[in-house]
């Protein structure tokens, strides 16, 4: 019985000592119409892989519904953080 409890015991210590999950980020640049507006934005992906291909498939639904048009994107990067805030980004830090 004891042992039982050790190896239950050294279980519950391995997977708590294991890493998390990474998350995505990108970094963006869109625009909109009317008035003509540019933004360059960071937003963490969610869900499939951490490639531009599945950024721009996530963001082009998320930021249309906000009104704005992918340009590009910039960057990808797999963190268990945020990338930093430049100030660049004007109110598109981790917005979609």
């Amino acid at each position: 019985m004891r042992l039982k409890h050790l190896i239950l015991a050294a279980g519950a210590t391995l997977v708590m000592a294991l890493p998390a999950s990474a998350a995505c980020y990108a970094e963006y640049r869109a625009q909109q119409q009317n008035p003509v507006q540019l933004a360059f934005g960071v937003a963490e992906i969610r869900g499939g892989s951490c490639d531009a291909q599945s950024a721009a498939t996530y963001l082009r639904g998320a930021l249309a519904r906000s009104g704005w048009t992918l340009s590009n994107i910039v960057s990808t990067v797999s963190s268990n953080s945020a990338p930093g805030n430049s100030g660049y980004t004007n109110g598109h830090y981790l917005r979609f």
